[in-house]
């Protein structure tokens, strides 16, 4: 079997302990901070995608509005009822180019084409189907919306246009599956207008509108206004990585995401999941998406055209990877800060463990002395706990052995007087020996037990009392004998008292006064000697509620704390008792006791409840510990602040009846 030391054992207790807890204490901080972070990087993008629907909408209501004025503009409708086919057309290449338009055409009642700007010599063509068209024949108001147009429709706005529109679709990974290679249509932010005369008649339709197929202008300005990023460099507190990107369907046709080689992810699909939740379901996804070749915390919401139909999505996202540095450095903190945490307990351990086992290792040594056969040993107790009672027993157990040896000597000695007296006293010391040893034993085992002290003490008590009595008055004794009374009362009180806080009794309530209860423990005290140079002054609010609470048990606590009070300034002093609601609701009352002691030293104010703790020379350390109990099982609190040399405050919470 293995032996090993208390002292190894006390320093492996405290490392595996520090461990367990340093452990415990990084998972749970990394993974908070993760959560944060993250938590804190979908607020910022939700609020980047709200921004990024604001700026794609204002782009839509700008082109509206140039729609909508220009369908006014009296050239315009002058040369559309004169059937001004040169005129409308020089009017509307003036339009195409100060607006920067991609398309501008205008239809006749029918929804048929009359003219393109682009494009003079493509008309005819029935335009009455477009959803833009089509809506405002029917309500002859300005309709805006993005609308998707197919490739044979973009051929005759302008070549350049389909060309434009004209899209290879990429592999991506994480995409769904998807047959076609090449996407032709286009999506267009468009607006028509309604072109009346003078008289409100209806002559045809003006529509107009930004092809975003490889129109980079939205998504560099989302990046530019919501990310605050530009050619120059990202401003400095900002998300790092900041992308926008305009989706025709699940495909890429407007971003400035980019691929491994730095061109823009043109035809680049979006990640399966996300396809799903938006383009399938119809709502908004906040969460992080596989984007392109990287992970991104990423907003993505549906785009949809006249008709509700969902035709692409709009998306913002910033790069995740900066996070996860940020989230590994943090860890580096954490795991660095708990190894020095760890090695700091060790060193202390070790030092605990040192001091710990010193005493014990003393007693380990002169116990083998005593098994060698020197009784003459003996250990000056450096403590009043369990090893300081293990020293007293040892020194017991060793003078009784001594005593007994020195017995067994002078029986051998008288030995050669009779043989057969000689073997009898032998034997007889030998069983003296045998049952001293099983009284040492038992001995130690009654030095940790205090209630059994008690009868002992009252038998000495009343032992010495007679004798005291029957001794006359000039008898040197006398002295002595009233020391040994005195003693033990003192003993008697100390054991009564550990015996009254190891079985602190129920307390009996009823509703009672608390100020009352305060008057009657001054009474009690107000005569004592140590309060004669106490001026004491009270403050009792009249009007405080009742309390549930034993009146013998809170008494004692009032007690309890102005004689600590009293004592602390035997040169006199206030002690100041106030009475008052804790709370404006008068749910809970508050007792504060002020003195003007010296005040109470940190390390002291720390341990003030501790049990067996005192700074006095003749206190038991169980009268704070006691009160603290009381207020306790009353569902109070007790609190003390003090600073040194400016006295100390008690403060104590009770809650009144009923609660």
């Amino acid at each position: 079997m293995i032996r090993s030391s208390i002292r190894a054992k006390l320093i492996t207790g405290f490392t595996v302990a520090t461990v367990i807890q340093a452990a415990i204490t990084c998972l749970v901080g990394v993974r908070l901070f993760y959560d944060r972070m993250i938590s804190q990087a979908q607020s910022e993008v939700t609020a980047a995608l709200n921004s990024a629907h604001e700026i794609y909408l204002s782009q839509l209501r700008e082109i509206k509005d140039t729609v909508r004025l220009s369908a006014t503009r009296r050239l315009v409708i002058e040369a559309l009822a004169r059937g001004d086919r040169a005129g409308l057309v020089q009017e509307l290449d003036r339009i195409w180019r100060s607006e920067a338009l991609d398309i501008l055409t205008v239809t006749d009642v029918r929804g048929r084409v009359v003219c393109r700007a682009q494009d003079s010599e493509s008309r005819g063509d029935d335009r009455s189907s477009d959803s833009l068209v089509r809506a405002v024949l029917a309500e002859r108001r300005p309709i805006l919306g993005t609308v998707i147009i197919p490739h044979e429709v973009l051929l005759k706005e302008s070549p350049q246009l389909a060309q434009r529109a004209c899209i290879t679709v990429v592999e991506t990974p994480g995409a769904k599956r998807r047959e076609e290679t090449t996407e032709t249509a286009g999506m267009l932010l468009g607006a028509a207008a309604p072109l009346l005369d003078r008289d409100g008649k209806l002559l045809g339709v003006l529509y107009g509108g930004i092809l975003l197929n490889r129109n980079y202008a939205i998504v560099d300005k989302i990046k530019e206004v919501v990310f605050e990023e530009n050619p120059e460099g990202r401003r400095p507190g900002r998300a790092v990585g900041g992308t926008a990107t305009i989706f025709e369907g699940d495909l890429r046709i407007s971003t400035n995401v980019q691929n491994p080689d730095g061109s823009r992810s043109i035809g680049t699909r979006v990640w399966s999941k996300v396809y799903d939740a938006v383009l399938v379901q119809g709502r908004q996804w906040i969460d992080e998406a596989f984007v392109v070749n990287d992970w991104y915390i990423t907003a993505y919401e549906p785009i949809r055209d006249l008709e509700g139909k969902i035709v692409g999505m709009l998306y913002v996202g910033i790069l995740k990877r900066p996070f996860v540095q940020s989230l590994w450095q943090t860890v580096e903190i954490f795991v660095g800060l708990a190894l020095l945490g760890i090695a700091l307990v060790v060193v202390i351990a070790i030092i605990i463990a040192q001091t710990l086992t010193r005493p014990v290792r003393h007693i380990a040594a002169l116990a083998r002395k005593v098994a060698d056969g020197d009784y003459d040993v003996e250990i000056k107790p450096e403590s009043q706990d369990e090893i300081g009672r293990l020293a007293e027993s040892f020194n017991i157990m060793t003078g009784r052995l001594s005593e007994v040896l020195g017995e067994l000597r002078e029986s051998a000695r008288t030995l050669e007087v009779k043989v057969e007296q000689r073997s009898h006293e032998i034997r007889h010391m030998q069983e003296q020996l045998m049952q001293s040893e099983k009284l040492a034993s038992l001995g130690k085992l009654a030095a940790g037990v205090a209630h059994e002290i008690n009868n002992p003490m009252t038998g000495i008590l009343t032992n010495a009392s007679l004798l005291l009595e029957d001794l006359p008055a000039g008898d040197p004794r006398r002295e002595d004998l009233q020391t040994i009374v005195d003693e033990t009362i003192r003993c008697r009180r100390i054991v009564k008292g550990l015996l009254d806080f190891a079985r602190q009794s129920k307390p009996e309530k009823k509703n009672i006064s608390v100020n009352e209860s305060i008057r009657n423990s001054l009474a009690l005290l107000r005569n004592q000697a140590s309060f004669r140079n106490v001026e004491i002054l009270d403050a009792l609010d009249p009007y405080l509620p009742e309390i549930s609470a034993d009146p013998n048990q809170l008494q004692q606590v009032f007690v309890n704390i102005l004689i600590n009070a009293s004592e602390v300034m035997p040169k006199g002093g206030q002690v100041r008792i106030h009475s008052r609601r804790a709370d404006r609701a008068g749910q809970q009352l508050e007792v504060v006791i002020a003195d003007d002691g010296p005040g109470i030293p940190p390390e002291v104010l720390s341990r003030l409840f501790d049990p067996f703790f005192t700074t006095k020379s003749t206190g038991t350390g169980l009268g704070l510990a006691v009160s603290y109990g009381i207020i306790q099982s009353h569902g109070g609190t007790i609190e003390v602040h003090s600073e040194v040399g400016r006295g100390a405050t008690f403060i104590i919470r009770l809650p009144t009846a009923g609660r």
